[in-house]
């Protein structure tokens, strides 16, 4: 069942979380440095479900800093108002199956024009609350979180860009390394949207302004975490998922639109052929991805809720909170493979292959899994997936019990696939008629009658 009061700002989310007993308040002084990631990565890791942290006193600062705040499928739920990410799910498939187009991206697409998911757009903002004099990113309680890293980073970042000739406008979580007082390093895909848009901008020999939002509705960092196709409103898909329209304000020195319920908003400009070093960075390989030149952006400004926070998470290796961002994106991405590949019945996404797009999926008896495999790769989010396992499943409740049956019916030399270095497995093949291992029954019911006189309960 959906949840009646909707999710609309940090404060709120942290508030919710606090009445469920989901949120753990840290209150001794501990190190941006280190410390309060050494400390979330403990608590991922060590946990049945990991609460949400918010450590209250950051040595050298004077603004908390909350992190694993969407460490769960369940939280993840709530932040979008919801019990279940099943909900939002149903959400984008019923609005899809009610859009026009030609495939499923062409579909979302006209969907998420509808007037109803537009972002509302309004002036005044909690982020103009206070402009912070200088300005100065070193007054941010930034983390470095693993002994390699180059040096302290914004990790959930809502990174605003627009092309040069206008049009929608692009919001992308992409890392950025605080460089000092007025300098960051922003690293972003080459084939991401805020990359096009930058090169656009310097083809032209003009600077691009950038708007990253720290905080506000938490729907709007899950729109920005999702695939979407080019110059499709993460706003309005975050309005979908959230269930009312996005409330959004005009940056201080540009139009780039920005959450108005933002902790902080950091404005900037990245000037052609400026780039700085940034990394290396502990990443969700397990390997520190190595230093590279990025584009350098300039600060003009940061603006500021009063009383701010600051929201972060440790990327590393799984279990860890953006790993489980990645679940939830992929649970959201079912309706749109199951409208594009209709055979499909279900799809898991392993949290230790999820950043590579690893899927087993489970389809219907009769389905052609040689052929899904080639579409999936062919177009759509899974073109780039390094392994795809296809098998004849009502659904993949127990990935260690599908990967049993996949692997026991499994022929190599007819059964692999491989397309650019990616691997797909077709387990759809029919087996030659054999037995198969099963319960007696009625050895089943007398065990059921006397399963109290065994001594169990």
């Amino acid at each position: 069942m959906e949840q009646a009061t909707p999710v609309n700002d940090l404060r709120r989310f942290l508030a919710r979380l606090e009445s469920r007993q989901a949120l753990h308040r840290i209150a001794v002084q501990v190190d941006a440095d280190l410390e309060i990631a050494a400390i979330t990565d403990r608590v991922c890791k060590h946990s049945g479900e990991p609460p949400a942290l918010l450590f209250e006193q950051v040595r050298g600062y004077r603004i908390p800093v909350a992190t694993n705040l969407f460490g769960s499928m369940r939280r993840a739920a709530w932040a979008l108002g919801l019990n279940d990410i099943e909900a939002a799910a149903q959400r984008l498939a019923t609005g899809i199956a009610g859009a026009a187009g030609v495939d499923a991206a062409c579909r979302l697409r006209c969907l998420l024009r509808q007037p109803e998911y537009a972002p509302a757009l309004q002036a005044r903002a909690d982020w103009q609350d206070r402009s912070m004099p200088g300005p100065d990113l070193d007054q941010l309680p930034a983390l470095r979180c693993w002994p390699g890293d180059g040096g302290r980073y914004l990790t959930l970042p809502q990174v605003v860009t627009r092309h040069p000739d206008g049009g929608t406008a692009n919001v992308g979580i992409y890392r950025v390394q605080l460089l000092g007082p007025r300098r960051a390093a922003l690293h972003w895909r080459d084939s991401s949207d805020a990359a096009r848009h930058c090169r656009a901008w310097h083809r032209r020999g003009l600077p691009m302004p950038v708007s990253i939002a720290m905080g506000g509705d938490p729907a709007l960092l899950f729109a920005a975490a999702f695939p979407l196709p080019p110059d499709t409103d993460e706003a309005a898909l975050a309005g979908l998922l959230g269930g009312r329209p996005m409330i959004m304000s005009p940056s201080a020195h540009s139009d780039l639109p920005v959450p108005s319920a933002a902790e902080f908003v950091i404005e900037g400009l990245a000037y052609p052929g400026e780039t700085a070093l940034e990394g290396p960075f502990g990443n969700h390989t397990g390997f520190y991805q190595p230093a590279s030149r990025v584009p350098l952006l300039r600060i003009v400004a940061i603006s500021q809720r009063c009383d701010p926070l600051l929201p972060a998470t440790v990327v590393g290796p799984p279990p860890t909170e953006n790993c489980i961002l990645g679940q939830t994106v992929a649970r959201l991405l079912v309706p749109l493979l199951r409208s594009d590949h209709p055979d499909i019945v279900d799809i898991h996404m392993p949290v230790e292959g999820i950043f590579h797009g690893a899927a087993l999926i489970a389809v219907r008896s009769g389905t052609d899994g040689r052929a899904l495999l080639q579409a999936l790769w062919r177009s759509g989010p899974l073109r780039a997936a390094r392994l795809l396992v296809v098998a004849e499943a009502d659904r993949v409740p127990d990935p260690g019990d599908f990967f049993w049956r996949v692997l026991n019916r499994l022929r190599p030399d007819r059964d692999l696939l491989i397309h650019n270095g990616c691997l797909g497995i077709d387990a759809t093949v029919a087996l030659p008629d054999a037995p198969t291992v099963e319960p007696d029954t009625r050895m089943a019911e007398q065990l059921q009658r006397r399963w109290r006189e065994y001594g169990f309960h």
